[in-house]
């Protein structure tokens, strides 16, 4: 009896230890996840993590094909002759994800009725920018797309030149249909479009929710009128001049329906903006308004129209001089619903307007760049003057801010996404940088260009003076010691011997170039003995923003390849620049490439520590990266050409003026990059259509 219950017990460890080995052995199989786990993991996700997500299992793959990610992304066709017997477009016309959105930018048509017919099964949204079409091509496009809800025609000079677009009956039947049902119509920045042009396509249109003319040529004064209009009986649209009377009635026609409408940078006068606010009383109130650069608009004037739109979401006043306190007091009391607000430029606005601001309770996002007399107590007495958990973007270039005014920022508004201090040179140091670190950890978008006060501390909360070298650190130690001494020394100690004196002819700035190379010769030598503990970081690494996906450092000249190592560590960061960052080497480039493998954009411009093998690791690592710019890096050669060429598979934008190792012609090597679309390079004029290049190459198109 004693020996069976020994072999049960024997038998029973026997299973439990196999069980207990197979549970270690154990792997989760994350392509098995419900298809609606993927799907909803794929929402906190960019478009080019689904694009590398869908591409680890079939599972994956089909998740990223959901409708939901697709209405979201735009196809965008850039610089490329675009015909069915040749890619892209043979290319596109085997995929059966259903895009909602696509943009045409620079692009030249040939045969497109096949792509074209595939794109109109599903577009809703289509973007033409600088594209050479005709008006009949116009026309056979249009009748392709059966779907479409916003249009957007910019910069299309060849289409509205002649003034003869949609003049045929025969022409505007065939595109009636589908115009009809459009929504959004964006026309901006064309200077040829016309009254003519304007009412042809817009009488075809039932119901206008969006209206953009930003940028054309409108004749607003009365004289300018008359002269193509000289008797009001003579209703009969020109085919030469845009004018706001016919807006106006176009606006007048659709003022139930109008919600958005945009006339920044454009010469709009007093007298029509009070015809437009007089337009509220017939029920005319919009949501989103542009008036940027508007530089004829008077205070009076705004004024009256802003105090009859009292449902405005969104307002764009950059650059409109005439903007002052008293305007934004009535925006204050008269849009109590405003989220977004754009200011920038508004040189008028002072402190005591500023300080109002904060009593906008759903302001979102803010601009206030380059307003000269918003200062300190303008922000401090404003949005940040209490805890305020709105507020979500914030722009605030160029302003004379102190340290204590960031450090209030940063304590009192914690939801902050986005935070441009760009060339905010006084108040943006070490310390206010920690405090930005420690508060904002929902940060996805940091700008501290030429903030050059910025040292590695800023970054990576590290005291140097603090730092404890290991005890088998001792050579550099005495090199470190040796080195220090003698820096110091130069210049006001000389020989013992004579007892002579040196007196140091710097002046300030080289003293501080001095200085800084002493530090770093401090930090290079902790980092090469990898000496820094977690017990020196006394303050806060910018690491722990953890969701941060651009990030701009242009100008910071005092952060090294330390930063590099113990800062830069984000696997969502998408934008970095780094330009005039001359201590940026070799040593920090080889940990970023692999701390942060999602850039796309990255900027080394005028770092002159800069070699072939830091653009070798960069080229290798970075497989993601679409735009690189590295001018003035002087010590680059023809080996940075063959790294680009043979690893960059996405580059689209690549910039190398100043690049005086590089000798070969960069032309005909980069003509063998399919993708590459801007090239900036010295001794020539810009390249910006890189399939003319190809063309000129005698490559595939």
């Amino acid at each position: 009896m004693q020996q069976t219950s020994n072999f049960f017990i024997t038998k029973t460890m026997e299973s439990y230890e196999l069980k207990d080995k197979d549970y270690r052995s154990w792997k989760p199989s994350y392509g098995e996840l419900p298809m609606e786990i993927i799907q909803h993991i794929f929402r906190f996700l960019s478009f080019p993590d689904v694009q590398v997500a869908g591409k680890t299992c079939q599972r994956w793959r089909e998740a990223s094909f959901n409708t939901e990610f697709s209405t979201k992304n735009i196809i965008r066709f850039s610089k490329v002759c675009l015909s069915d017997r040749s890619s892209p477009a043979k290319d596109f016309l085997m995929s059966n994800r259903p895009f909602r959105n696509y943009h045409f930018e620079e692009v030249t048509f040939g045969p497109i009725k096949n792509i074209m017919s595939h794109i109109g099964n599903t577009a809703e949204e289509i973007i033409f920018d600088n594209v050479d079409v005709g008006d009949k091509q116009f026309y056979a496009i249009m009748s392709l797309l059966p779907k479409i809800r916003a249009i957007t025609i910019t910069r299309c000079s060849p289409l509205f030149m002649s003034g003869s677009f949609l003049d045929n009956i025969d022409d505007r039947l065939s595109v009636c249909i589908n115009f009809c049902r459009i929504q959004d119509l964006s026309l901006k920045d064309n200077q040829y479009l016309s009254d003519a042009i304007l009412l042809r396509i817009t009488e075809m249109m039932h119901s206008i929710n969006t209206l953009d003319l930003s940028g054309c040529h409108i004749a607003y004064h009365n004289a300018i009128q008359r002269r193509f209009y000289p008797n009001d009986v003579d209703v009969t649209p020109s085919e030469s001049i845009l004018t706001f009377k016919f807006i106006m009635s176009i606006i007048s026609m659709h003022h139930q329906n109008l919600r958005s409408l945009n006339l920044s940078n454009t010469l709009i006068s007093p007298p029509s903006l009070i015809a437009l606010s007089d337009l509220s009383f017939k029920g005319f109130l919009l949501q989103n308004v542009g008036l940027a650069n508007c530089r004829q608009v008077n205070n009076i004037s705004l004024q009256s129209f802003l105090k009859k739109q009292n449902k405005l979401l969104t307002l764009d006043l950059s650059g409109t001089i005439c903007v002052n306190d008293s305007c934004i007091d009535v925006i204050v009391k008269n849009l109590p619903l405003l989220q977004e607000l754009n200011i920038s430029g508004c040189i008028n606005i002072t402190n005591n307007g500023s300080s109002l601001l904060g009593e906008l309770k759903y302001l979102k996002s803010l601009n206030v760049s380059r307003c000269d007399g918003i200062q300190s107590e303008g922000l401090t007495n404003g949005v940040a003057a209490k805890p305020n958990a709105t507020l979500l973007y914030l722009q605030m270039a160029h302003l004379q801010v102190c340290e204590e005014a960031i450090m209030v920022l940063a304590q009192n508004l914690p939801e902050l996404r986005v935070l441009n201090l760009s060339h905010c040179v006084n108040g943006v140091t070490d310390e206010s940088v920690q405090c930005i670190i420690q508060n904002l950890r929902w940060l996805r978008d940091l700008s501290l260009e030429n903030c050059f006060r910025i040292t590695d501390v800023a970054l990576t909360g590290i005291n140097i003076s603090q730092v404890v070298l290991g005890p088998n650190s001792q050579n550099s130690i005495d090199k470190l010691h040796q080195f220090s001494l003698s820096s110091l020394a130069e210049g006001y100690i000389s020989n013992d011997s004579n007892h002579s004196i040196k007196i140091s002819l710097r002046s300030k700035a080289e003293e501080d170039i001095v200085r800084d190379a002493i530090r770093k010769k401090a930090m290079v030598a902790t980092y090469e003995m990898n000496s820094i503990r977690e017990c020196d970081m006394e303050g806060y690494s910018i690491k722990e923003l953890q969701g941060l996906k651009s990030l701009y450092l242009g100008g910071c000249n005092k952060i090294s390849d330390v930063s590099l190592k113990y800062g830069l560590k984000f696997v969502e960061l998408q934008n970095l620049s780094l330009s005039n960052c001359q201590q940026i080497s070799l040593t920090g480039i080889e940990q970023m490439v692999h701390a942060c493998p999602s850039i796309e954009t990255l900027d080394l411009s005028d770092c002159e520590s800069i070699n072939d093998k830091a653009i070798q690791l960069i080229t290798v690592n970075l497989t993601r990266l679409r735009a690189l710019h590295i001018n003035g890096c002087s010590q680059l050669t023809d080996h940075t050409l063959d790294a680009i060429l043979v690893n960059c598979k996405n580059l689209q934008t690549l910039s190398i003026h100043r690049c005086r190792r590089i000798y070969t012609d960069i032309e005909d090597r980069l003509s063998e990059m399919s993708t590459l679309r801007d090239l900036e390079i010295d001794n020539s004029s810009n390249i910006d259509n890189a399939c003319l290049l190809r063309l000129k190459k005698r490559l595939d198109y």
